[in-house]
């Protein structure tokens, strides 16, 4: 199966989201789980990877794939999707064949998004491209809005207006969110899984919460 990860929007979460969310389903041995980076900055394959590799940790549990050209993505994700289990893709944008590409191949897209009205605006554009991407491509194209960087401890007003806006909306949305956690950022810092990251109260938090977000995506796609 394959799970694009996607939002015109930067600094939402993406390759944090697809890292935490391929990690967890890796810690599963029955799954074998790769990680198709075709965002052109590279955040997965070049940068945590290179750090990975200049820290001397060996293969993380998934394999990394790095394709950032629409001319080749669609061979890229067939023959990654023959190979493993579940494959997650990190891109950029909306606007692009590469997204477009991805998501018409893709079994389910994640949206991640801040709740914020900017953010907002971005998930709209991603939901019509995945749209109108099932529809050049003659199937409806699941597709989860993931709220990301939340207060695990406060829930603003502002925040509370955005999902009472989206569920009026008939906006599907992953009802787990992910929430803004030191060790996420770590994760991308260091080159490392949650779970190889020194056991404290934090890490174990957020591996709690990725847990969650894991499983209620495994139950949509077997649903699906």
């Amino acid at each position: 199966m394959i799970v694009s990860v996607l939002s015109p929007k930067g600094g939402c979460g993406k390759s944090t989201s697809a890292l935490t969310l391929a990690t967890v389903f890796a810690n599963n041995p029955d799954l074998s789980v790769a990680i198709v980076d075709a965002d052109p900055r590279q955040s997965i394959a070049r940068v945590w990877l290179g750090k990975r590799k200049s820290e001397g940790l060996g293969k993380p549990p998934f394999e990394v794939i790095s394709d950032p050209s629409d001319a080749s993505i669609l061979d890229t994700l067939e023959a990654a999707e023959a190979k493993h289990d579940l494959v997650f893709v990190d891109l950029e944008g909306v606007a692009g064949l590469m997204a477009s590409y991805a998501a018409s191949a893709s079994d389910m897209c994640i949206i991640p998004m801040r709740p914020s009205a900017l953010d907002g605006d971005a998930a709209g554009a991603a939901l019509k491209m995945i749209r109108d991407a099932g529809r050049a491509a003659r199937r409806t194209v699941p597709a989860r809005i993931l709220i990301t960087q939340t207060d695990a401890a406060i829930v603003t007003k502002s925040h509370k207006e955005l999902l009472a806006e989206l569920d009026g909306a008939g906006v599907e949305r992953l009802q787990t969110e992910l929430m803004r956690r030191a060790p996420f950022e770590r994760v991308m810092a260091e080159g490392k899984t949650l779970f190889e990251l020194g056991h404290n109260q934090s890490v174990a938090s957020a591996i709690s919460n990725t847990a969650r977000l894991g499983k209620e995506l495994a139950e949509i796609l077997e649903a699906e």
